[in-house]
């Protein structure tokens, strides 16, 4: 189900040369994307349509976007934490919090060996499986990211900052040919092959059936209760839509795919249509 969020709404976090690492900020902290301190939360107007296809997620997959048990002290300072930022009140419960939050959220116990995740509810996620991430530590959810160095090397010292110490900023972007806030990889949805199949029968061009999606990831430490949370809100809308915001953009999505390496190609499935891509955002006047 798709719930395409307004183009000007769009963080663009798009530069060159493309490299998967943390980019972390702290949330106190203002930036060119965000020139004021940032929330820990977002709410706006889609906030209802967010809540009715959690609400649909839950009902038909449960077991597919919750997974794992939460402790009431944990959901109590996640609702605490929203009620200080929005003024507004969520019950402390798995699936209240999961259907008054626009964001989804992981929540990882500080053990003897690390942070591992103990509770996921992710309904929206990016072409993962949720439930495969249950009781990993930083390093093993990080392994089938293609160049991961960057992150892997960064472990230990990004759980500490980001879980322990201080709430982070992130966001991470991708292309996809369909503009489903839900991207579960055992779920069919349009595939960039049925996109290609879609643009070569119509005459389309491929980037005006692909969509911008950009997750805005920002953590919660608990070290009192040696626990921490990871928020994810998804935002997704027409790639054209997107890129007709800012006349340069166009040629900086096109010099960041250019400069992926060949394994983060794959990785994102887009091997079959780097080059189309390229080719149309080239002669875009998007």
């Amino acid at each position: 189900m798709t719930t395409p969020t307004p183009a000007s709404h769009i963080p663009w976090t798009v530069s060159s040369p493309f490299r998967m690492r943390p980019g972390l900020t702290q949330l106190t902290t203002a930036s060119p994307i965000t020139p004021y301190p940032p929330p820990l939360f977002l709410r706006d107007e889609q906030c209802a349509a967010y809540a009715e296809h959690k609400r649909l997620a839950l009902s038909q997959q449960r077991t597919l976007c919750q997974i794992g048990g939460a402790e009431p002290q944990v959901l109590r300072a996640i609702a605490d934490a929203y009620a200080e930022q929005t003024g507004s009140t969520l019950t402390p419960d798995a699936d209240a919090l999961t259907l008054g939050l626009q964001e989804d959220f992981v929540i990882l116990h500080d053990e003897a060996d690390g942070m591992r995740t103990r509770f996921l509810s992710v309904c929206f996620p990016s072409n993962w499986a949720p439930a495969e991430k249950i009781g990993l530590d930083f390093a093993a959810i990080h392994a089938p990211v293609a160049d991961n160095a960057l992150l892997q090397a960064g472990g230990k010292g990004i759980i500490d900052m980001a879980f322990r110490q201080a709430s982070m900023l992130r966001h991470v972007w991708l292309l996809t040919p369909n503009g489903d806030l839900a991207q579960h990889p055992h779920t069919r949805r349009t595939r960039w092959e049925d996109a290609m199949a879609q643009v070569d029968a119509s005459g389309q061009r491929l980037i005006d059936r692909a969509y911008f999606r950009v997750e805005r990831q920002t953590t919660l430490p608990l070290p009192t209760l040696r626990r921490g949370v990871f928020f994810i809100r998804v935002f997704v809308a027409p790639l054209v839509e997107v890129l007709s915001m800012n006349a340069g953009r166009a040629g900086e999505l096109r010099e960041a795919l250019l400069s992926m390496s060949e394994a983060v190609v794959d990785y994102r499935g887009m091997t079959a249509v780097r080059q189309r891509l390229c080719a149309e955002l080239g002669g875009t006047g998007a």
